[in-house]
């Protein structure tokens, strides 16, 4: 009987890196007899393909291969095997049938080789409130351990930016990027510093390669166009802060995605995109979205958006203007309360 299932797709990239020579071999050994003995013909990469024994890594650029469930489980699994030989890295892998997602995976080392250790306590110490510099004391070890740790100098970045450290997270984020430019968290983490110091054309750029090296799966994906999108409205290239707030706006986020209480700020600041391009229905309706949408308001507060909407309603000759600019001065917005004043 011929299977007739459809092939799932299947979506891989990552990077692991081993250190030196001796345990690059102990991965190749085991990858053959594990090849020979167990897995056969269902690993979906060959040897040849992914490994470069110059620098003792095994690197999968960001790929999508349709393949059948037991060619997933067989590759997952030996990948999970070989990056116990690893220093450092990750192999980030998707599997999804029909437009569903059935398995999202980081495969990464867990070993007890220092660097692994120290940057798995650093990772876990930056998600408790307080630890910060515990966490970037245990990454600062894991990059003494192995001084090309890109993920140590990327979560480190995150670190010293919650402490307001902002030139050495750019350094560590930047470092990060140096030794490997295939990470989409550095790019995003630089972003976000540029933002800061007011320099959206460089923020705008590594959002634009934030995008370009994650997928439509990963959250950072969307966040990354979010924030494109407000760094070329600061930059005055309102069309295209348009369109890109625009292919936010199109995707469904579900509720437990944490873009789905950003969709106030993406409304808004395509709003203002909108207002600055002409289009004032537009920027009306996307207004109107805004705070119509009750999570995320600390993105987008209420006085801002009816000050938006009463500037556009205003330019579009809708006398109704002034009630939004009472609402929003009553608020507490200042210019709302002058505008008030200044029309009348």
């Amino acid at each position: 009987m011929v299977n007739t299932t459809p092939p799932l797709k299947l979506i891989f990239k990552g990077r692991l890196e081993f250190g030196n020579q001796r345990t690059f071999d102990m991965m190749l050994r085991s990858w053959t007899v594990r090849a020979e003995t167990y897995f056969k013909s269902d690993i979906l990469f060959k040897p040849e393909n992914v490994l470069d024994e110059a620098d003792f890594s095994l690197t999968v650029p960001q790929q999508t291969i349709m393949g059948t469930d037991k060619q997933w489980r067989t590759t997952t699994a030996l990948l999970e095997e070989l990056a116990q030989f690893a220093v450092v890295g990750a192999i980030r892998a998707w599997c999804v049938d029909t437009g569903i997602l059935l398995h999202d995976l980081t495969i990464e080392p867990k070993s007890d080789k220092v660097a692994v250790l120290e940057f798995r306590r650093g990772r876990e110490l930056t998600e408790q409130e307080g630890m910060e510099d515990e966490a970037a004391q245990s990454l600062s070890r894991a990059i003494e351990r192995y001084e090309r740790h890109a993920l140590a100098y990327e979560r480190r970045g995150y670190v010293n930016f919650k402490l307001k450290n902002f030139n050495d997270a750019h350094y560590d984020f930047s470092k990060s990027i140096d030794i490997n430019p295939n990470n989409p968290e550095p790019f995003y983490g630089r972003g976000k510093v540029r933002m800061l110091k007011n320099d959206w054309e460089g923020a705008a750029a590594d959002y634009e390669q934030a995008v370009k090296k994650s997928i439509a799966l990963q959250p950072l994906y969307w966040r990354a166009r979010l924030h494109r999108g407000e760094c070329l409205y600061h930059a005055k290239r309102f069309k295209e802060a348009a369109a890109e707030l625009k292919l936010f706006l199109q995707r469904n986020f579900p509720k437990q995605d944490p873009n789905f209480d950003r969709r106030r700020r993406g409304w808004f600041m395509y709003g203002k995109s909108l207002l600055e391009t002409g289009d004032l229905t537009g920027a009306i309706d996307a207004f109107n979205m805004a705070l119509s949408i009750k999570e995320g308001a600390e993105w987008a507060p209420e006085a801002e958006g009816l000050l938006q909407r009463g500037i556009c309603k205003h330019k579009a000759g809708k006398q109704e203007f002034a009630t939004d600019l009472k609402a929003a001065a009553e608020m507490g917005s200042e210019e709302a309360a002058k505008l008030l004043v200044e029309l009348k």
